[in-house]
């Protein structure tokens, strides 16, 4: 093992321990303007959550997914994370238009809560991926996109190389 990789995973392993039993990752999110603005800067993937206040479902992946470590660690090395109030009037500035956060919603194609919706750094989609996911089904999809093992194979054969779950390290 070269020197780099040896210092990396003590340093990574001091960050780890470092935390102490019940500490959880803390998430910034930011809102859609500034996190696009933020990820062009940082030449980051964004991962866009899109929520309803009602949504019990999306409830649940704030406490039980973005609240995992190895999720939360992930995230916030790879991602510029935005939430976005899908059923909001919010104005938004969106690839030059004004629109709502609603309506900006519909035009990424969600249509129920929750959504995560995953952009590149200049704002084009990647795709979306509708409904609850567990941690453990949300961890291959982040490393998907976040690795950019979407630009050189399918989802399908990243499973076949990579397992959903077990194989792939958290």
């Amino acid at each position: 093992m070269n020197k780099f990789c040896t210092s990396f995973l003590v340093i990574l392993f001091l960050f780890i321990s470092n935390l102490q039993a019940g500490d959880k990752i803390e998430l910034k999110w930011k809102k859609f303007n500034e996190g696009l603005t933020l990820a062009k800067k940082e030449n980051k993937r964004i991962l866009v959550d899109v929520y309803a206040d009602w949504c019990k479902w999306c409830k649940k992946m704030d406490a039980e997914v973005f609240t995992n470590d190895s999720v939360g660690l992930y995230l916030k090395k790879n991602f510029i994370l935005i939430k976005l109030n899908g059923e909001s009037e919010e104005q938004l500035k969106y690839k030059g238009e004004s629109l709502t956060a609603a309506s900006l919603a519909r035009g990424f194609g969600v249509t129920g809560f929750p959504s995560v919706i995953f952009l590149e750094s200049n704002g084009d989609a990647i795709t979306k991926v509708p409904g609850f996911v567990s941690a453990g089904d949300f961890m291959p999809i982040i490393k998907f996109i976040g690795d950019g093992h979407y630009k050189k194979m399918k989802w399908e054969e990243y499973l076949d190389k990579y397992g959903p779950k077990g194989k792939v390290n958290y």
